[in-house]
């Protein structure tokens, strides 16, 4: 049996032809007229002269001379014509502040003080509520008064860091223990985290700096009685 589809096909290619005429002229016509440029309408000069009884009919937006002139006041002054870097103002009055001395910057600029703390150094903080912490110096962050170093330590077979503010006002003290008995290559000691190259725990070294440190403390006070007998 032949498929009809194809006539079918065939057939519905004629319906357009099949139409009237009337109908398809009206479709015409209706686009035309939906698509067809309307101008847009200019509004109409206001009438110079008009009574006021009608001026006061009319709202008051839209009546003419109504808007008022508003003041315009010049703009601030801007703060870069009086402070051209407003950051770094900021960060020396921080300074100024944190550190009136300039001693505690100067303990960890370790690129003008040859003096200052460097990595590897073994360096012991005291807090103003009396806890101590001690440990090796990994990294030192110089960051104006946001100037802060890391320490890393063992506390019962744990490893311990700390991040220390260098200016805080909690911070009463920075002591170096120990000097590193040769120059860094690196600015950051992370690699001293693994297993092989930890360090352990420096409590041992930090006791025997503080019985010296006792130890020139009791010499000097004999030394002071002495000459005042």
């Amino acid at each position: 049996m032949a498929n009809p589809s194809p006539i079918l096909r065939q057939l519905g290619c004629f319906r357009s032809l099949m139409k009237p005429q009337s109908l398809q002229h009206a479709q015409i016509s209706r686009r035309s007229i939906t698509t067809a440029y309307t101008p847009k309408s200019q509004p109409l000069d206001f009438p110079s002269k008009m009574p006021k009884t009608f001026l006061s009919q009319i709202p008051t937006h839209l009546q003419p001379h109504s808007r008022k002139k508003l003041k315009v006041y010049p703009p601030p002054a801007s703060a870069t014509s009086t402070c051209k870097d407003a950051v770094g103002a900021v960060n020396q009055s921080q300074l100024e502040t944190l550190d009136p001395t300039g001693e505690r910057k100067a303990l960890f600029d370790y690129r003008r003080n040859p003096r200052s703390v460097k990595v590897g150094d073994i360096v012991r903080v005291t807090f103003k509520n009396g806890d101590p912490f001690a440990g090796v110096c990994l990294s030192i962050r110089l960051r104006g008064h946001d100037t802060s170093f890391l320490l890393r330590n063992q506390l019962s077979r744990v490893g311990v860091e700390m991040w220390v503010k260098a200016l805080s006002p909690n911070l009463e003290s920075v002591e170096i223990v120990q000097r590193t008995a040769h120059r860094k290559r690196r600015a950051r000691l992370y690699y001293m985290r693994q297993p092989r190259h930890d360090m352990g725990t420096v409590e041992n070294i930090v006791t025997n700096y503080l019985r010296q440190k006792q130890g020139l403390r009791g010499i000097k006070g004999r030394g002071g009685r002495g000459q005042k007998r």
